[in-house]
């Protein structure tokens, strides 16, 4: 029967579950809350109105965890609204928000999504657009989705949605002009997907970033990269699809090396579910790859055969980025990418030329004909040959092991002769650099962010290792040497003298972001064919050189310390030292000086003695009498280095060799104490002269006092000459084992007998052969000739100098008068090292030789 009295229907409901146990074991709802939902809804029939609301602050489905979940649901005049937005947290904690906003009336529904994934690379936008619903001329339901220019953000890149029309109905889709552009980049889609093999879609590729369409689907097991043009055809999408392609990518890159223009044909095997691939990528006229094989993503799986012409191997530098860049290699041979996606493994064997950059040690190797096997999880390098940029041999073996292309590590070996081991030109971030030639071993472990390299060699002729003793907080702030005009200042007194440098300032204010930790451990046998240089002052330009023999074991941590032990035992070397920022002088160091390491450097215990010799000084200027004041001695300036280079203890001291005892007893006593001793060492090296100790007293008179000062002004002139002349011959002549120089002396008439003398010193034969010469004229009428001609030639026949040849020749009237002009010389010299009469001689104890014939039994 009718109904005449219905009644309205107004009802109102709110809910809080904290419990979704039941819903999966009754219904099997795959739904587990973490936190209580939230349901309200009213209904009001007289009005027609609805509302529901849900709130779901954090819940997870079918192992989806979903944060943030709301929906709200309301209608106005016949109008439904929707509106509803979540979080997807996946099982690495990586977010993607996501909101849905819709409007339903008369068969229409206006629709905005937007999303955001909170993390780069970014990818967030909108896409807006208004379905409509009918029935076409075959009568079946159909939806016709219209939509309008929207804007997607890929990574830093904008792409626009073009307004265009998208319709469905059974099997049958129809694309209007669908695209996606940016710039001169397109994605469009037109055409037809459907049953009947005549119908097909086309979808359009222009200059389209491949690594951009690859992060959109989140494909990352390897790395591809380039600008795509081309087409794609689709056929019976819905019934045995049939799909090709044909593909051109500009600026192709695999794992981030370039490959040149690849030019592919794709085709999808629909009873195989594979996308067939066969391309060619060409880099120049002679360098072709070929890539024949599928991706299958119907069974998660690739399987790519390479075939490799002369193809550019940059992307070696992916798995050795640690300790390797620069790679510029081309290789031959054949290599097959495949397994599952998500494990994938390379195969296969190439032949390598080119050249890399060894990142620690900044060094160029070239390799020639060198195979490298590629087996799973493994590439195997054995016995590779390469050379430095002299031709200098070494051999690479080792492995690189990975875990289907992640997860790199390496153990690599380096067997070298003579090769270049380091080249680094400035300090940087460092307080060394320096250029290392070195026959030995090298091996080098590590993985991502930690390379170990350990180094057992001796370094080789031209190699020079140049340590920033003048960086902050070193040797420069704890004053080595600081000259006063009376007298040393203590290091406090020099340091509160000192402004801060720029490099101070911004070593303090920055610390360097260093990623990846590098461990060096070096075992040196030290030879003199290699020189350490130690910069005192960057901005006088004062430096110790040195080269000599020991066995030193060194640790350097780039983000912790640098520790050295071991014992060098100085053969020779220079101290290059300015005093008051004027004069220059070279100390040059006798052998037998030691530096004896245990651990910081600047905590090593210092035994070095070095010499300046002051050629031609007058003995007139110590009023030893008349008959010293003709003459011109050679004096020897002592330096004395111990303590260590955090707190070094330097004195001086005179020699004189070219006089006899009597003579030097008497200098010597004229000089009292060590102030008075650093006080003439000073002097000689500023003037060139003695100073006179009583040049103050009252009795010497104005005259007497006027023409000492005149002469040293005369010998401070002639000095300042010698320095520019030596200035410019070091300048001109740019040569480790030849030393040339000038000299210029006043004598006790100032310029009216001075002497003007050339200075060269030399090694040869392998530094067996030793040189030192001063030629010259002098201009006084005492003397029997003006000319100058004293040298000495030693010629050392064991590399260690325990036993030399010494041949000398030297002017007596320089000096002291004898009854022949030049006095020559030959002689045998012998050195040892001995701890004890028995060392000496060589007298071994019974112990040690029943001790030594156990051992050979």
């Amino acid at each position: 029967p009718k109904v005449t009295n219905a009644q309205t229907n107004n009802f109102t409901i709110s809910a809080n579950v904290d419990n979704t146990d039941w819903l999966q074991h009754i219904f099997n709802v795959p739904l587990n809350i973490e936190r209580p939902i939230n349901f309200a809804a009213s209904m009001n029939d007289a009005q027609k109105t609805l509302n529901i609301t849900l709130k779901a602050p954090s819940f997870s489905y079918d192992g989806h965890r979903i944060e943030g979940g709301e929906m709200t649901v309301s209608t106005l005049n016949d109008t439904l609204k929707l509106a509803a937005q979540a979080t997807n947290v996946a099982e690495n904690g990586k977010k993607t928000w996501c909101k849905v906003q819709a409007t339903a009336a008369d068969n229409k529904i206006s629709s905005t999504i937007s999303f955001d994934n909170l993390r780069k690379p970014l990818l967030k936008g909108e896409l807006k657009w208004q379905t409509t619903f009918f029935k076409n001329d075959e009568g079946e339901a159909t939806a016709q989705a219209t939509f309008q220019q929207s804007d997607i953000t890929v990574g830093n890149a904008i792409w626009q949605v073009k307004p265009s029309q998208v319709t469905y109905s059974k099997n049958r889709v129809l694309f209007n002009k669908f695209a996606i552009a940016r710039g001169k980049q397109l994605i469009a889609i037109d055409g037809a997907a459907t049953n009947n093999a005549h119908d097909s879609l086309m979808v359009e590729l222009k200059d389209v970033d491949v690594s951009y369409m690859l992060n959109l689907v989140n494909f990352h097991a390897v790395e591809f990269g380039g600008r795509a043009t081309g087409t794609a055809i689709v056929k019976t999408l819905f019934n045995n699809p049939n799909a090709y392609a044909n593909l051109r990518v500009n600026d192709f890159t695999f794992e981030e090396g370039d490959m040149g223009t690849l030019v592919a044909g794709v085709k999808y095997n629909n009873e195989k579910g594979n996308v067939e691939i066969d391309a060619i990528a060409s880099d120049g006229l002679n360098a072709r790859t070929f890539i024949n094989g599928y991706v299958s993503p119907k069974h998660n799986n690739i399987d790519l055969a390479i075939k490799a012409n002369n193809t550019n191997i940059a992307f070696m530098e992916t798995f050795c980025k640690s300790f390797m860049h620069g790679v510029k290699a081309y290789a031959n041979g054949e290599v097959r990418l495949s397994g599952p996606l998500s494990y994938i493994n390379l195969t296969g064997q190439l032949v390598a030329n080119g050249s890399f950059t060894m990142t620690p040690l900044n060094t160029v190797y070239t390799l020639t004909n060198d195979t490298v096997h590629f087996v799973p999880n493994r590439i195997d390098l054995n016995a590779c040959r390469f050379t430095d940029r002299n031709g200098n041999v070494g051999t690479l073996s080792g492995e690189i092991r990975h875990d289907h292309l992640t997860d790199l590590s390496y153990n690599l070996s380096v067997k070298a002769n003579n090769l270049l081991a380091y080249d680094t030109k400035t300090f940087g971030e460092n307080t060394f650099y320096g250029t290392v030639y070195a026959t030995g071993t090298c091996n080098i472990r590590g993985r991502s962010g930690e390379v170990n390299i350990d180094i057992d060699a001796t370094p080789n002729r031209n190699s020079v290792l140049v340590y920033n003793a003048a960086s902050p907080q070193t040797i420069n702030n704890n004053s080595f040497i600081h000259w006063g005009a009376d007298a040393l200042l203590t290091a406090e007194e020099q340091k509160a003298q000192e402004p801060e440098t720029e490099d101070q300032a911004h070593n303090d204010n920055q610390t360097a972001d260093i990623p990846t930790d590098l461990h060096l451990n070096f075992l040196v046998n030290c030879t003199p064919d290699a020189t350490i240089r130690l910069i005192m002052d960057k901005q006088s330009g004062d430096y110790i050189s040195l080269n000599g023999y020991g066995v030193l074991r060194a640790t350097y941590y780039n983000k912790g310390a640098f520790d050295m032990f071991g014992n060098f035992a100085i053969d020779h070397g220079v101290y290059k030292l300015t005093i008051q920022n004027v004069i220059k002088k070279d100390f040059t160091f006798e052998q037998g000086s030691t530096i004896a390491f245990n651990g910081d450097p600047y905590a090593a215990r210092l035994n070095m003695k070095a010499i300046y010799t002051a050629n031609s000084v007058s003995l007139s200027d110590l009023n030893l009498g008349k008959s010293f004041s003709n003459n011109t001695i050679r004096v020897n300036c002592l330096m004395n280095i111990t303590g260590t280079p955090a707190a070094p203890k330097v004195s001086f001291d005179l020699d004189l060799p070219t006089v006899n005892s009597n003579a030097k007893q008497m200098i010597y006593s004229l000089i009292n104490g060590e102030e008075e001793m650093n006080q003439q060492v000073l002097y000689l090296l500023a003037v060139g002269r003695f100073y006179t100790q009583g040049r103050n007293n009252a009795d010497l008179g104005n005259s007497s006092t006027q023409s000492t000062t005149s002469l040293a002004m005369q010998s401070l002139l002639s000095s300042t000459l010698s320095q520019q002349l030596n200035n410019v011959l070091g300048t001109v002549v740019n040569n480790t084992n030849w030393n040339f120089g000038a000299n210029i002396a006043t004598g006790d008439d100032g310029w009216g007998n001075a002497e003007y003398e050339g200075l060269l010193s030399g090694r040869l034969l392998n530094n067996r052969l030793l040189i030192n010469g001063q030629f010259g004229y002098r201009d006084n009428v005492n003397t029997t000739k003006s000319f100058i001609g004293d040298f000495d030639i030693r010629y050392l026949l064991f590399p260690s100098g325990n036993m030399a040849i010494k041949m000398y020749n030297q002017t007596n009237d320089r000096y002291f008068t004898r009854n022949s002009l030049n006095t020559q010389g030959i002689g045998l010299i012998l050195k040892k090292d001995f701890n004890g009469w028995k060392d000496l001689f060589g007298i071994t104890s019974r112990k040690k030789k029943k001790t030594k014939a156990a051992k050979k039994k």
